[in-house]
Order: structure tokens, then C-alpha cells, then sequence
């Protein structure tokens, strides 16, 4: 998995690129939880996520967790082919806002 971060004021956009596997589970929720303190909204850019398997899935758990205690709001935005599949039959699609 590789990602890149914008920050604008109140907002972080997170673009995920590649595969997100059991290889991230260490990185990943460190990474969550550096990148969404003092935001409010948090925006998962998708569209070059080529796949997520069950260990990445349970990451966006994580994420799911995280923004209800913290009251941040998620967005997950332009995933495609198998990874919108993926999430969508996990019914990730009623945790978070999908665009």
C-alpha cells in the first residue's frame, strides 16, 4: 500500500494507491490515527486501491471505530472493480459515505 496525504484546514484527503493486505496491519491504524488528529473530515480516495483482502477490510474497521469515538466523519471515494465489490458485499457502504 502507498499513500499520499493532503490536509486543507479542517479536511485530510488520503489517496490509496496499490494493494492494502495483511502485510499494512502494523502501518495502517498508526498511520489512521496520525493522519486524522484535529480533522474532521477524513476522505479515502480509492481509485488506485487495485485490491483489499479480509485483513485490509477489518483495517477500515478500524477506521470505523476510530471516527465514532472521535466523532470524524469518513468518506470513501472512487473505489472500482473488485475493491468496490469487496466493500460493498461487506456492507461497508452503510459505515461510511461512499461517493
Amino acid at each position: 500500500m502507498q499513500f499520499t496525504t493532503k490536509r486543507d484546514g479542517n479536511r485530510i484527503d488520503v489517496a490509496v494507491s496499490g494493494r492494502l493486505t495483511f502485510a499494512d496491519a502494523a502501518t495502517f491504524p498508526q498511520f489512521v490515527d496520525q493522519v486524522t488528529k484535529g480533522v474532521g473530515i477524513c476522505d479515502f480516495d480509492l481509485r488506485e486501491l487495485s485490491f483489499i483482502d479480509s485483513t485490509g477490510m477489518s483495517l477500515f474497521v478500524h477506521v470505523y471505530d476510530a471516527a465514532q469515538v472521535s466523532g470524524l466523519k469518513i468518506v470513501v471515494r472512487n473505489a472500482t472493480g473488485p475493491v468496490s465489490d469487496t466493500l460493498r458485499k461487506a456492507r461497508f457502504d452503510t459505515l461510511f459515505e461512499f461517493k
